[in-house]
């Protein structure tokens, strides 16, 4: 089976009105522009092989998070982009679904920055009780949706989250 999966991302922690132009067309074009114009290209070939499309976004696609205004807006947007696909190829074979990890033990963890001055409780509303994810468990959950196994899977947005989002 032919699969696009979409897992280009990159956060950074910055106080909303420190935020530049450059910086929030940075974090739109890396989080969200990216997923659209690979998709878009992708979308002739998979709609003749019968592919789907997993979209990667993140938590921050469905709750706030502080001092992540353009990367929590681009991932909604990640989330409205795989809706809007999946309604535009509703009746072709075609799915679009989108997955939203949780925090995962990957190297990114050891370089994002915090602004000076940060409240940390903000910061860790998104923290799962359980810690952080291998990145293992997240792939798996790509594999799955993008396997025949997940056929009626279509328009979806699922939480890949250690339960943080169910409470």
């Amino acid at each position: 089976m032919d699969v696009l999966v979409n897992n280009a991302g990159r956060h950074d922690f910055r106080i909303t009105t420190d935020v530049t132009e450059d910086q929030w067309a940075h974090d739109v074009a890396l989080n969200l522009s990216g997923a659209f114009f690979v998709s878009q290209a992708a979308i002739p070939h998979l709609l003749e092989a019968g592919g789907n499309i997993v979209n990667v976004a993140s938590v921050a696609a469905i709750m706030g998070e502080a001092y992540s205004a353009a990367y929590t807006a681009a991932k909604h947007g990640i989330v409205g982009l795989t809706k809007a696909l999946a309604i535009e190829y509703l009746n072709a074979p075609l799915r679009v679904n989108c997955v939203c990890p949780g925090g995962m033990n990957t190297p990114q963890v050891t370089t994002i920055d915090v602004p000076e001055n940060a409240d940390w409780d903000l910061i860790m509303r998104v923290s799962a009780k359980r810690g952080l994810m291998d990145a293992d468990a997240v792939a798996a959950v790509i594999e799955f949706v993008a396997s025949d196994a997940a056929a009626a899977v279509h328009g979806a947005v699922l939480p890949v989250d250690q339960g943080h989002l169910a409470g």
